[in-house]
């Protein structure tokens, strides 16, 4: 009986041997993939890798800076065009020496240029002044009466509308002096001197404007 039953139970042992065996080979057998799963898994785990992006904190008070606006193209300035300089005429006419009268008893000039008249008066002592008429004889005649009157604190010169340029005052003998105007409309003009007395011996003369 005892016989037997050990015979039953014999195969016990080698049976749980055999299982713990097994058991260890599977585990060895798992160890021993390991390595090779983790290698396997290291690039996916390396192109799995999430870069977070760092937030700078944004500083007080600072401001967002506009874009910059496009500068206009510059344009071509047209260059100044250059004033003809105004032409003035130059005239002149004198005193006969001592004499009363005029050097040139008629005078032309171009109508509406600029006219620079210079006056010489060459007497040693008398004074003499010139004065331009618009008018007829007339008209001269009442001028010189006018100046005679205005008397020698005025240089014999009125103030009448009917001049049209003349002298500031008389001029002394052996000086000159220059009256610029502009020449009237075409026509003829009378020029004289209204020194009493001067006007009557032909001190007079007559400007032609063209």
């Amino acid at each position: 009986m005892n016989a037997s039953n050990r015979r039953e139970n014999s195969p016990r042992p080698h049976r749980l041997g055999h299982s713990a065996w097994s058991i260890g080979a599977r585990i060895l057998s798992a160890l021993a993939l390991v390595p090779v799963l983790t290698a396997c898994l290291a690039p996916v785990a390396a192109e799995q890798t999430v870069v977070k992006a760092v937030t700078r904190p944004k500083l007080l008070g600072a401001t967002a800076m506009p874009a910059p606006t496009a500068t206009p193209a510059a344009t071509a300035t047209p260059a100044p065009t250059a004033t003809p300089a105004r032409i003035v005429r130059q005239v002149a006419i004198g005193t006969n020496g001592g004499e009363w009268q005029f050097d040139l008893d008629a005078l032309k000039i171009p109508a509406g240029e600029e006219i620079a008249l210079t006056f010489n008066n060459r007497a040693k002592t008398t004074q003499h002044n010139w004065l331009l008429v618009r008018g007829d004889d007339y008209a001269a005649i009442a001028v010189n009466k006018a100046g005679e009157q205005a008397g020698v604190a005025a240089g014999y010169i009125p103030d009448d509308a009917r001049i049209i340029a003349g002298t500031f005052g008389l001029v002394k003998g052996g000086q000159s002096q220059t009256v610029t105007f502009t020449a009237p409309a075409p026509g003829t003009y009378i020029y004289l001197c209204s020194f009493p007395g001067h006007f009557e011996e032909g001190m007079h003369g007559v400007l032609t404007v063209k």
